[in-house]
């Protein structure tokens, strides 16, 4: 009798060794998953200033394309004028006798 209190004894000190150790491991992929989801939530915040920050540069780039196109307008406009001023009423050039 005093065997199997004996042996029962050492099966549940064994036992109570492997939930302890199983529990350790657990705690510790618990604390690695929270460390997983900060970086995560750290990411996806970096992520989305990145984008606000191109999104921002794209909408500057596009605000001076379209400055420089209607100012290349514009000289396209004054030289055609230009040309045709001239085209009309050509420069007078003195005659040489």
């Amino acid at each position: 009798m005093e065997s199997i209190v004996n042996s029962n004894l050492i099966l549940g000190a064994i036992l109570s060794l492997l939930f302890s150790v199983i529990a350790f491991f657990v705690r510790q992929l618990h604390s690695d998953f929270r460390k997983v989801e900060q970086n995560l939530s750290e990411i996806i915040t970096s992520t989305e200033v990145i984008k606000a920050n191109m999104n921002a540069e794209s909408v500057r780039i596009f605000e001076r394309i379209n400055f420089h196109e209607k100012r290349l307008e514009q000289l396209e406009v004054y030289l055609l004028k230009h040309f045709e001023e001239q085209a009309i009423h050509p420069p007078l050039t003195p005659q040489k006798t």
